[in-house]
């Protein structure tokens, strides 16, 4: 009992809602290393600004976008251009490579035997 006692009065007794509020994130984490990196990365300017517009689009645009940076691996290569119409188009050039290598082995696919791209 003693024990009990004094864990808590080691505790203050009036959290704030900024200290819970992390208390809460860093426990919902799988890894305590997520938590350090969100916040790293919530800190960088306008960084919050596009996860929150890309958070509000449809979920056919977050899957397109989502499935570029898969294939763009290298995310530093992406450039991005931003036409007068409001055009924005995305570009990189491993993302080219595996598409055109898709779009061989698709219609090159005369048998049931894969191909081998290399």
């Amino acid at each position: 009992m003693d024990h009990i006692r004094r864990r808590t009065a080691v505790r203050p007794k009036n959290k704030t809602a900024h200290e819970l509020l992390m208390r809460v994130l860093v426990t919902g984490c799988d890894e305590p290393a997520e938590a350090l990196e969100i916040y790293y990365w919530s800190k960088e300017p306008g960084f919050l600004e596009i996860i929150r517009a890309i958070a509000m689009m449809p979920e056919e645009t977050r899957s397109v976008i989502e499935a570029f940076s898969a294939l763009a691996h290298d995310q530093a290569t992406v450039t991005a251009r931003l036409d007068s119409r409001g055009v924005l188009t995305l570009a990189s050039v491993q993302a080219a490579k595996t598409v055109a290598l898709a779009q061989y082995a698709a219609a090159n696919d005369t048998d049931d035997v894969p191909l081998l791209l290399n």
